[in-house]
């Protein structure tokens, strides 16, 4: 009986210990995808660095996998692309610094990226579940995006703060701004074909149309890759892409051959001055010599009889029979034009314009020369002109909650974030917005 008892024991015993270790392996097993999520650098054309904290500084590589909170330093004249949970790329430009955070699993995944400087263009193929996060953070501004095709870049406002620029190319974007002080601004949406910038003290430009002209060689050539893939964005053709990168390549190629060129007259002109030294002989050199010795006595003697005729105060001119200045050069009187600026026609009558467009036509230049000229003027058709905007205003309890711009014709969406867990907004949105529209929540 008591072997029987023993028996039972062990064997229950036994059975304890294969259900702790079970159990702990599947602890072990699902909280693996809590803390390391699949980020692979697939592209690197150039050089970067990547700082962890548990190891220092290491030189990018393709085929590198980077984990949760690294930070990354693209280098000059490089660029960058990684991949997130093979659905998600990110494309970093040439001197950009960001860190990256990434977390969960595929129902509860949270994925941001702290942008210090520089550029970023985020790819969500499929759209995020409702529990998942991801975000873009910059020190003026917090992005939210549920699946979206969208370039963040950061430039310098030239009084030591940072201006933000979003672009989006697909999707909506959710834009906050953030102050100074620290505090949130209302939440801006940035559709498909629009573009947003907030400034370094939290204030908002925008959205309006994006302007392609105004992107890198680096920006262009990834939404190349991506229009390229079968993917559409918003606001420009594949041809009009193609026809901005050949334009930005003649751009270089001239560049470099007018470099080339002037280092080929450079050596010429060397050449030619070397050639003709060779040619003097010695006695070339001693009647140059002799002829010097000439020159120099008949200078003096000019100098010294212009010295008589030419006041010490007013080398440059002299005066006429009648009183005037004169230039030396012009031999032509310099008081018939009035000081005023004022000109007078063929009838006598005196027309006063300050002198401005004497002013410009003696500097040569006009007023259209102080305009910058747009990039690659001429070759596209003018832009459409800005359709009417009417501003949508999400209210909570009576107050202001988000506030939305929205095209004529179009639909406005639904902020990202919702103010209560119970309630929804009192609003039909396959509406098109034609007015100035308020919604409530319920």
């Amino acid at each position: 009986m008591q072997k029987q008892m023993s028996s039972k024991k062990i064997i229950i015993m036994i059975a304890s210990a294969v259900f702790v270790v079970a159990a702990a392996a599947v602890i072990l097993l699902s909280g693996k995808d809590e803390f390391f999520r699949s980020i692979l650098v697939y592209d690197l054309e150039g050089n970067a660095v990547i700082e962890r904290a548990d190891i220092g500084t290491i030189d990018a590589a393709e085929n590198l996998y980077l984990e949760s909170g690294d930070r990354v330093s693209v280098k000059e004249e490089s660029m960058m692309r990684m991949k997130l949970d093979d659905d998600k790329y990110i494309t970093a430009e040439e001197n950009t610094v960001f860190s990256l955070e990434a977390k969960g699993d595929a129902k509860d995944s949270k994925t941001k990226i702290n942008l210090e400087q520089g550029s970023i263009t985020n790819e969500i193929q499929n759209p995020l579940s409702g529990e998942s996060v991801y975000e873009t953070a910059t020190p003026n501004s917090v992005m939210a995006v549920r699946g979206t095709i969208y370039r963040a870049e950061l430039s310098d406002d030239g009084e030591g703060g940072q201006d933000m620029k979003i672009c989006c190319f697909q999707g909506t974007v959710a834009t906050t701004p953030i102050r100074p002080d620290g505090t949130m601004g209302e939440e801006v949406l940035v559709h498909a074909g629009s573009e947003l910038t907030v400034d370094s003290e939290g204030n908002t430009e925008g959205p309006q149309d994006i302007d392609f002209n105004t992107l890198t060689e680096q920006a262009l050539l990834t939404l190349n890759d991506i229009v390229s893939s079968g993917t559409e964005i918003t606001g420009i053709s594949k041809e009009e892409l193609n026809s901005l990168l050949s334009s930005d390549n003649n751009d270089v190629s001239a560049d470099t051959q007018e470099n080339e060129t002037s280092e080929t007259e450079i050596v010429k002109n060397t050449t030619e001055v070397s050639d003709t030294a060779q040619v003097d002989t010695d006695d070339n050199k001693q009647s140059e010599n002799d002829a010097r010795s000439d020159n120099k006595k008949k200078n003096n003697s000019n100098n010294e009889s212009d010295s008589k005729k030419i006041p010490v105060n007013d080398k440059d001119k002299t005066t006429d029979k009648e009183g005037g200045t004169v230039d030396k050069e012009d031999k032509q009187p310099q008081n018939t034009t009035p000081s005023s600026g004022d000109t007078t026609d063929k009838s006598g009558n005196t027309d006063s314009d300050n002198g401005s467009q004497d002013s410009n036509s003696d500097n040569g230049s006009d007023d259209s020369q102080d305009k910058k000229p747009d990039k690659d003027s001429g070759s596209k058709p003018k832009k459409p002109s800005k359709k009417v905007t009417y501003t949508v205003t999400y209210k909570y309890q009576g107050s202001v909650f988000a506030t939305q711009s929205v095209k004529k014709g179009d639909k406005t969406t639904a902020p990202t974030l919702a103010p209560a867990a119970e309630g929804a907004w009192d609003f039909n949105f396959d509406t098109k917005i034609t007015a100035d529209t308020t919604i409530e929540w319920k």
